[in-house]
């Protein structure tokens, strides 16, 4: 069983290895939970030197929203 974090939503999908020409294989596991077909585009998300998200580029409207929202409640 792999770790979850129920309470942020957090799962460890797996692992994989950069190959030769800087490539990475996104093991089958978060394909399938990120409805990700080959010719997909995503987007890498990263805070300082670490990456947080892979996103499928037609989902990156509700991540803008989440962060707008998220922003809001900061400022009050």
């Amino acid at each position: 069983m792999k770790p979850n974090c129920k309470i942020c939503k957090m799962k460890l999908c797996g692992t994989t290895t950069i190959g030769p020409k800087g490539q990475i294989v996104i093991p089958k596991e978060a394909r399938d939970i990120l409805k990700l077909s080959p010719g997909d585009s995503v987007t890498l998300v990263l805070k300082d030197d670490t990456a947080l998200a892979i996103i499928k580029n037609e989902n990156i409207q509700e991540l803008f929203d989440y962060i707008k929202a998220e922003w809001i409640k900061l400022e009050n």
